[in-house]
């Protein structure tokens, strides 16, 4: 596995077309009365070919620094930071790893990288507004981060099952 950081201009528009973003939930996180609950809420997400391609699109937009995982030149992983700081926090705006590729280091090297990243910018946390999935919190758990103290509305507002999640650098 080799972590890069991308250039859009050169990350082929069909890039992700193997990519497989499948996740079968059965349990979330919710905050119930200030605790962190889990609920069984069953779900399954997926992408479609074109949410691929919208997705290889905002890549190639160059409104993000980007680092993908590679497994010979199939992209594995994904995330996608802004780059402009919000109060000190660097946004991670996009953070995915192939379904056949979860649980083998890959997630946690290109959190890693986002945090080496995120450091070189004076960053003091970075931010994640993170699906619920308990299997996502856990890995978040896992790396460090904790529920904000300070959520971004936008973000909160924008997908109010998530969690808003900071880890400190």
């Amino acid at each position: 596995m080799d972590v890069r950081r991308i250039n859009p201009r050169e990350f082929p528009r069909d890039a992700l077309r193997d990519f497989d973003r499948y996740q079968k939930v059965t349990d979330v996180y919710r905050l119930i009365d200030g605790r962190l609950q889990l609920v069984r809420i069953p779900f399954e997400e997926s992408w479609s070919p074109e949410r691929r391609l919208e997705k290889a699109d905002e890549i190639r937009s160059g409104d993000y620094t980007v680092f993908c995982a590679y497994e010979d030149a199939h992209v594995v992983g994904e995330i996608m930071l802004v780059p402009t700081l919000d109060n000190g926090r660097m946004i991670v705006d996009s953070f995915h790893v192939s379904r056949e590729c979860r649980r083998h280091g890959i997630g946690r090297a290109l959190f890693e990288t986002a945090k080496a990243e995120a450091k070189k910018k004076c960053a003091r946390a970075l931010y994640i507004s993170a699906c619920s999935a308990r299997e996502t919190i856990d890995f978040y758990f896992a790396m460090g981060c904790f529920i904000s103290p300070n959520p971004i509305p936008a973000y909160a507002l924008d997908e109010p099952c998530d969690l808003q999640l900071e880890c400190l650098l």
